[in-house]
């Protein structure tokens, strides 16, 4: 056997699909030439941006930029239909320090879907002032509803936990010698009355750590 004959076999299988990779080729040449050949567009979106991994121990304190426009290109087909919910924007301050500083923000910043390009930012850079926060318990109080007729009523309150812990820039705590709950609205006012609520802050920079939850106890005059 020469060596035409061992390659016959090859030939015939090539002949048999040339057809389907004509085929094949025409449909990857046509997309090529739909996608090189699509119109680029350029548009714009608002949308919030999102601040990450703030130093333990720190708390924003200005009036940081919480939203940017974002400038996208690419092809019409996936920029036309795009929504703002399929954007988002974030920095990361885990590099942070107390005090006031500038955080850049690029493409790196932007998640966008693939196929688009982040071309412009605005603003490019924002800026962040950056405060030590203390950790302290303190103590809560009850605020209890229903008017002066029902807190007459009232013999004794317990609280449990008595204190939360707190996180608080250090000025602030000096405003909250107490912290109280949300208010309690006693349906009777006869024996004893016990109800869950939320213990709130009024510092703008203050958190409770834990569970904000606590039982109040109510006892009422006989």
């Amino acid at each position: 056997m020469d060596a035409a004959d061992l390659f016959r076999p090859l030939r015939g299988f090539a002949s048999r699909n040339l057809g389907l990779k004509l085929v094949a080729l025409a449909l990857a040449v046509a997309a090529w030439w739909f996608v090189a050949g699509e119109s680029k567009v350029l548009v714009s979106f608002t949308i919030p941006l999102e601040m990450r991994n703030v130093p333990k121990g720190m708390t924003i304190t200005n009036k940081a930029e919480r939203q940017v426009e974002v400038r996208l290109s690419g092809p019409s087909s996936l920029l036309s239909g795009m929504r703002p919910s399929e954007i988002s924007a974030a920095v990361d301050l885990a590099a942070g320090r107390a005090g006031r500083q500038y955080f850049t923000l690029d493409d790196r910043s932007v998640k966008i879907p693939p196929g688009i390009k982040v071309q412009k930012i605005f603003p490019s850079s924002i800026e962040v002032f950056l405060d030590r926060t203390e950790r302290r318990m303190v103590a809560v109080a009850a605020r209890i509803g229903g008017g002066t007729a029902v807190r007459k009523r009232v013999a004794n309150v317990e609280i449990d936990p008595p204190s939360v812990e707190v996180e608080a820039l250090p000025e602030e705590f000096s405003r909250m010698p107490v912290i109280y709950t949300e208010e309690v609205l006693p349906d009777q006012t006869d024996g004893d009355y016990s109800a869950i609520a939320r213990v709130e802050t009024r510092e703008p920079h203050a958190k409770i750590l834990g569970s904000p939850n606590v039982r109040v106890k109510i006892q009422f005059r006989k």
